[in-house]
């Protein structure tokens, strides 16, 4: 098991690299990103979301740059001080989601600020490991790591998921799958998941 730090501004590029990797058959990705030079876009969009997440020093990483937690905390306004901070930007909109889907990256954004839980939470905006890093348990310590965080402080943790097959994953952490919010326009399913603190 390697050492988990973390992530510093200066390695924002690298990190979006990272999470577009890992991130390459993710549904809600497909459905908004520009259908060309997918990659690129994806990195794009995962640098804003690191822009506005690495100044509150939750973004987690592995030593050897295999998997990262992307995670605010609960003093991190949302939206407007928090993970959607740049994203009004109507240039960056389009190169990430072409004109033609860029009413599709707006619900996204719409959605995400909508199912944020008003009260004050640990929120995991993204967990990622590279496809040959799976399996050794860097998603699971980069998990279990901050949520101990949470604990100690006695604060809940949020996450949003689409992809169904994760949710019992995250129930073994804790979390309760408590509804769905269904993206406009034909979009994918997000299944949201709370996770109250445990005491002692």
């Amino acid at each position: 098991m390697t050492s988990l730090r973390v992530a510093r501004r200066d390695e924002a590029m690298a990190l979006a690299t990272l999470l577009a990797r890992a991130f390459a058959d993710d549904i809600v990705l497909d459905w908004f990103l520009r259908p060309w030079s997918r990659e690129s876009a994806a990195e794009l969009f995962f640098a804003q979301m690191l822009a506005d997440a690495l100044p509150h020093g939750k973004v987690r990483v592995d030593d050897s740059f295999c998997a990262c937690a992307v995670w605010l905390p609960p003093d991190a306004q949302h939206p407007s001080g928090g993970m959607w901070a740049g994203l009004a930007n109507a240039i960056w909109k389009l190169r990430v989601a072409s004109p033609f889907r860029l009413t599709r990256l707006n619900a996204v954004i719409q959605t995400s600020v909508e199912i944020h839980p008003p009260e004050p939470c640990y929120y995991l905006s993204f967990i990622a490991s590279l496809p040959e890093a799976r399996g050794r348990g860097l998603a699971s310590a980069l998990i279990d790591e901050t949520l101990a965080v949470a604990d100690a402080d006695g604060i809940p943790a949020f996450l949003e998921t689409a992809d169904a097959a994760k949710v019992g994953f995250y129930q073994r952490f804790g979390f309760k799958l408590t509804g769905q919010a269904q993206l406009p326009f034909g979009g994918p399913a997000l299944n949201l998941l709370w996770r109250a603190p445990r005491r002692g």
